[in-house]
C-alpha cells in the first residue's frame, strides 16, 4: 500500500510596524507537509521592538488557512497617542518624512496654525506631530502653543493671520494632478484648515472648482469631489489656468 504525503496549506507570515502599518521586512512563507509541526521565532531587528503577535505560533501544518502577523515599533518610539489638536506656530518650522526623519517640502510659515491626528513621544523625551501623511514637525515649547479648539471655527482669526480673508475664487473645472512624494497620500480637508475627510494619491488627477489664498500667501485648492488641497502640492494641467 503506497502512503500519500500531502502538503500542508503554506502560512504566511507577516513583519509589520504597528503604527505605519508598512512592512518591516518583507512577507515570508513557511511551508511543511501535513501534520508536520512548525515553531516560528519573532527574529530581532535593531531598530525596532516586538509589540505583539497575532497567530498561532506553534502548531502542526493542516489544510487551514492561517496567516501570522508580528508587530514591531520603533525603539526610539516610547509613547503613541491618536489625537486631534491644532498647533500654532509662532515663527517657520521645518517639517520631516517621519520621526526623526530627513527634512522635507518649504517650512511651514510662522503665525500659521496646524492640525494634527497623532503625537509620537520619544524615548529621548522629544514630542513630533503628524501635521499630513507623511509630515511630522518636532515641538518645541518657546514657539509653539497648542489649542483643543478649532481657532478658525470658533474664534475671529488674528487680523494678520492666515484665514483672516477666506474668499474662495471659482474656478471652472480647471484639471490638476496631485504633485506629492512618489507612493505618498495626502490629506484632504472638508474646509482650509479644518477636518481632514480622507487622503488622496501622488499623481491623481484633479478637477479644481475653486482657490483660496491666506494672508500668509498659503493656497488651497477644491476639488470637485474630495474638498480642499494645500496648493504647495497642486500642479494646474494648464500653467496658464
Amino acid at each position: 500500500m503506497v502512503h500519500i504525503i500531502k502538503q500542508g496549506n503554506p502560512i504566511w507570515i507577516y513583519y509589520e510596524d504597528i503604527d505605519s502599518g508598512e512592512n518591516v521586512q518583507m512577507p515570508k512563507l513557511l511551508q511543511g507537509q501535513e501534520g508536520e509541526q512548525f515553531t516560528v521565532t519573532p527574529p530581532k531587528f535593531p531598530k525596532y521592538k516586538l509589540v505583539k503577535t497575532e497567530g498561532d505560533l506553534k502548531g502542526t501544518f493542516d489544510m487551514q488557512q492561517r496567516s501570522i502577523h508580528l508587530f514591531y515599533r520603533k525603539k526610539a518610539w516610547g509613547e503613541i497617542e491618536r489625537i486631534e489638536l491644532y498647533i500654532h506656530l509662532a515663527k517657520p518650522v521645518q517639517q520631516y518624512d517621519a520621526v526623526n526623519g530627513l527634512p522635507v517640502d518649504e517650512p511651514l510659515p510662522g503665525d500659521f496654525y496646524v492640525k494634527s491626528f497623532e503625537r509620537v513621544a520619544t524615548m529621548k523625551g522629544e514630542f513630533w506631530y503628524n501635521v499630513n501623511a507623511d509630515r511630522w514637525i518636532k515641538f518645541d515649547v518657546n514657539t509653539m502653543k497648542i489649542s483643543h479648539d478649532d481657532p478658525y471655527a470658533k474664534v475671529e482669526p488674528a487680523q494678520n493671520g492666515p484665514a483672516s480673508q477666506l474668499t474662495i475664487l471659482p474656478l471652472n473645472n480647471v484639471p490638476a494632478t496631485v504633485d506629492y512624494t512618489a507612493g505618498g497620500h495626502l490629506f484632504t480637508y472638508k474646509r482650509p484648515y479644518g477636518e481632514a475627510n480622507g487622503t488622496v494619491e501622488n499623481g491623481h488627477q484633479l478637477t479644481l472648482v475653486g482657490r483660496l489664498n491666506d494672508n500668509n500667501g498659503v493656497t488651497w485648492y477644491q476639488d470637485k469631489d474630495l474638498g480642499f488641497i494645500n496648493g504647495s502640492y497642486v500642479r494646474l494641467n494648464n500653467a496658464e489656468d
